[in-house]
């Protein structure tokens, strides 16, 4: 059986028993900041086991794609050594949301395993929770499992907890004994043995009671089920693979490796480890890409670009000298396409970005390989590779600490790692004022107390902002915060709340019966079902039951929604302009401006942003509507709707249409009308990251004003240059860079005569040495002290190839000390080296340089270092 039937037999199995089948969530957790990345199938369903997230469902079966690859859950250095780790695996799951419980769970599993899959029932063993009686019982009374097939284990194996207090409960998990030949060969091998003979393929968790901070365990009033089952474990299993690698899963991607790489994939050699972390990392890389991952320097994209080079070295070792990791992604691609249709979509936008990023990595892999082999083979019999070698290796070359630890170990050698934190550390603290997590991060348990006990009532507040600018609400809920102000809840609320990139409302509040009046400085929802507002009081107090008028601040509300539309458009405009590869990688709406982060490899070109404009304004201008609509999820994507980057959304979703062209899925509000923009201005593009990059925008009166001031910085620049009228500016400006351009020709002819005449000077003093002169000099302070230098030095070099050179000279403008060595043709090797003096002395101006036995250069902040080293010279 295949893996994509095992998959679709899963899933067909569990529809059959009243399942709803829910497609993968994404791989960037949208409700779960303290993860990196989904890595189990119930993550997506978090807050429905706690009661935050109704479904209309209670029964439900995914195929959930994961990546362990950072954080607590992280197998990257076991990937590809080891018959089981994966970065990147599917999690087949079926779960029970206060539906059915132990009975039906095991009864189903059971019978898809022996049934369905026709698993040897001799072969198969099943542990529960050492106390957990009624599992036991059920497997053996329920499905004829023998008692001597039935494990105990303590917490540490058959416990779950969702945290330290929360939904926790014992699990259970079914084995097979894969024999003899998968186990470790000892006499003492049996169940609960490390090695791979006896495989655990299927945990079965039952959510059955809440944990208090004390440590007590109260039954749930609604026990719920969670499953996974690995799928690439399964296929092994089915396709009787010594390990998960020997699955359709991988072979194909390994027969067009080899193909590609002109080496036979040969599982009794070494380069099968090479072969496995390619496939597993490409699959990883893919589906990392296409869920909105892009490489950096930190946080998530941090995790991506250590898969990237990790799998970039290994196929160095399967002999690839260039980009190769791209088209592996693309075998991924065509293999997984039936089950994740959107990776075809991405697919430029996935090898672009990979090829790009191997280029990068491939310019200094070779270099950075070198000069490690060059530090371990100075290391003796220490067997310690130095912590700043490490350290330049990631920041110079680009190789992860994980990377140079994993080639340092083929040679038995161990890094420095305390060394290498000491010199990485300001990059750390940098990394962790950057590392965001999903956005929820900042949930307090008085509002997730306040959201749970509210739904409870069934009094969650009711946003009408929507149809109406002006609302009466009843108070349900007030903070009262330090500065004085209030955060205000209200039974219904016109107010709307900062999410999606869009800025939140301002306006008034006041109670009907006048005890209450205050300004409304700030709307924020912390959790997705509250819409809180920070008042400003007039020297009185909201109380809870009070009835409010809400007025929210009308000109504020309809320059926020034009440019939220806008965005649409861009959007839009991009994809049109660009390709389908730009995806919305981030966005930030405000009353004054636009910004939006978009998937892209290159700075846009002047035309390129010229198109994207004047398509926006053409739109803008045909006056087309706005359209605002509630559907179901699959009628909106079957609508072509695109959704917004980082957005949860739910089964009913709002659509904004604008004409027959931009459908988005959007909680944002928008105006009716195309022409209600007025006009669009781009006034800054940029890149942000790999393959990111940023575009800043107005619209209406924000755009009139900024390019009235852009017309009167012209009208300024017009009288600077003495120009008639504004079209004459160009031509202005040419005659004055050419004017430039022939002072300077003067300038460097005169400079070259003084030149020679200070060369003729200095050699004339120069003292005399074995086979020639040394001449030892500061030149006078300028601008571009290194090119005068080297100038200076050829000059030298031109008269007397028999010269030794040393001449310094500082930079006025950056307040730096340069230096630089030559020597002439005539000097031999052994009397003197360029780069060997410029190495050793540079420190001594806290300088950095090098060079070539004839010339080397180096630049440093201590300029009294670098004079003093030239009367050391002298004396």
């Amino acid at each position: 059986m295949q893996a994509a039937e095992i998959r679709s037999s899963f899933l067909n199995f569990f529809e059959k028993k009243g399942h709803t089948v829910v497609e993968s969530s994404g791989l960037i957790p949208a409700n779960d900041p303290t993860l990196l990345f989904t890595n189990a199938g119930m993550v997506q369903f978090k807050d429905v086991f706690l009661g935050r997230d109704p479904r209309p469902y209670t029964r439900a079966t995914t195929s959930q794609k994961c990546v362990r690859a950072g954080g607590k859950h992280n197998d990257l250095e076991n990937v590809g050594f080891t018959a089981r780790h994966h970065t990147f695996f599917e999690m087949l799951g079926n779960f029970s949301f206060g539906d059915y419980f132990k009975k039906d769970a095991i009864h189903y599993a059971w019978e898809l395993v022996t049934k369905e899959w026709q698993l040897p029932q001799d072969k198969l063993y099943v542990t529960v929770y050492k106390d957990d009686h009624e599992a036991a019982d059920l497997w053996h009374k329920q499905e004829g499992v023998p008692t001597d097939r039935i494990y105990r284990f303590g917490e540490k194996d058959n416990f779950w907890s969702m945290g330290d207090t929360g939904p926790c409960g014992p699990c259970t998990e079914i084995f097979i004994d894969r024999g003899a030949q998968h186990g470790c060969g000892k006499a003492t091998c049996a169940m609960g043995c490390d090695c791979d003979r006896y495989m655990e393929f299927w945990n079965l968790v039952f959510m059955q009671f809440d944990r208090s901070s004390d440590g007590k365990l109260t039954p749930l009033p609604k026990p719920s089920v969670d499953t996974g089952a690995g799928l690439e474990r399964i296929a092994s299993i089915l396709q009787n693979g010594l390990t998960n690698y020997d699955t359709d899963l991988f072979q194909v991607i390994f027969d067009k490796t080899s193909q590609l790489a002109k080496r036979a994939y040969d599982p009794k050699t070494q380069d099968v480890f090479s072969f496995r972390v390619v496939a597993d990392h490409s699959r990883a890389i893919t589906f990392l890409i296409a869920d909105g991952v892009m490489p950096s320097n930190e946080g998530r994209g941090y995790v991506l670009r250590r898969i990237l080079r990790r799998a970039v070295r290994h196929g160095r070792k399967l002999g690839f000298t260039g980009p190769f990791l791209y088209k592996t992604c693309g075998f991924v691609i065509d293999q997984m396409r039936g089950a994740y249709p959107e990776l075809v979509s991405k697919r430029t936008l996935i090898e672009k970005l990979v090829l790009a990023e191997e280029e990068q990595f491939f310019k200094t892999l070779d270099r950075g390989l070198g000069l490690l082999e060059e530090a371990m083979g100075k290391i003796g019999s220490q067997k310690m590779l130095n912590g700043q070698v490490a350290f330049t290796l990631y920041d110079t070359f680009g190789f992860p600490l994980d990377l140079t630890r994993t080639i340092a170990a083929e040679q038995g050698v161990q890094v420095d790692e305390q060394g290498f934190d000491q010199a990485m550390q300001a990059q750390r603290d940098e990394s962790r004022k950057h590392w965001k997590g999903s956005g929820d991060a900042n949930l307090s348990a008085e509002w997730l107390k306040l959201a749970d006990d509210l739904r409870k009532k069934n009094q969650l507040p009711q946003f009408v902002g929507y149809e109406a600018l002006n609302s009466e609400g009843k108070i349900l809920a007030v903070f009262p915060l330090e500065s004085g102000e209030f955060q205000v809840v209200t039974d219904r609320t016109p107010f709307y709340g900062e999410s999606g990139g869009q800025v939140g409302d301002k306006g008034t509040v006041e109670s009907v019966s006048g005890s209450f009046r205050g300004e409304v400085v700030e709307v924020t929802r912390p959790v997705a079902d509250l819409i809180v507002a920070k008042v400003r009081a007039d020297q009185s107090v909201p109380q809870v039951g009070d009835v409010i008028r809400q007025n929210v601040q009308q000109d504020l509300r309809k320059s926020a929604a034009r440019n939220h539309t806008a965005t649409h458009l861009l959007h839009w405009a991009l994809r049109e302009v660009l390709g389908d590869h730009v995806k919305q990688a981030g966005s930030l709406v405000t009353t004054e401006l636009l910004r939006f982060d978009f998937t892209h490899f290159k700075a846009l070109t002047p035309s390129e942003l010229s198109q994207v404009e004047n398509l926006i304004n053409q739109k803008i201008w045909s006056g087309d509507g706005v359209k605002k609509e509630v559907l179901s999820k699959d009628e909106a994507l079957k609508k072509g709707a695109i959704a917004f980057f980082g957005e949860k959304y739910g089964d009913q979703v709002r659509v904004i249409s604008v004409g027959d062209y931009s459908v988005e899925l959007c909680g944002g509000t928008h105006v009716d009308q195309s022409s209600d923009l007025g006009v669009f201005k781009i006034v800054s593009e940029a890149g942000i990251a790999a393959g990111t990059r940023r575009i800043i925008a107005y619209t209406a009166g924000h755009a009139f004003e900024y390019l009235r001031d852009q017309e009167n910085r012209l009208k300024h620049l017009r009288d600077q240059v003495k120009a008639s009228h504004i079209d004459e500016i160009p031509l202005k400006i040419e005659r004055l860079a050419e004017s430039e351009r022939e002072l300077k020709r003067k300038l460097d002819q005169w400079s070259a005569k003084q030149r020679a005449v200070w060369v003729d000077t200095v050699i004339g003093s120069a003292k005399n040495i074995e086979g020639g002169i040394r001449i030892v000099q500061e030149l006078e302070a300028g601008p571009d002290a290194m090119k005068s230098l080297r100038e200076t030095a050829e000059a030298i070099k031109a008269k007397r190839p028999d010269a030794v050179i040393i001449l310094a000279q500082v930079e006025p403008e950056s307040g730096k000390g340069f230096l630089v060595a030559a020597k002439g043709a005539k000097i031999p090797a052994d009397l003197f080296d360029a780069s060997k003096f410029v190495k050793e002395n540079a420190p001594r101006f806290g300088g950095k340089g090098g060079g070539k036995p004839d010339f080397a250069q180096a630049g440093g902040e201590d300029v009294s270092g670098l004079r003093q080293l030239l009367r050391s010279l002298l004396s």
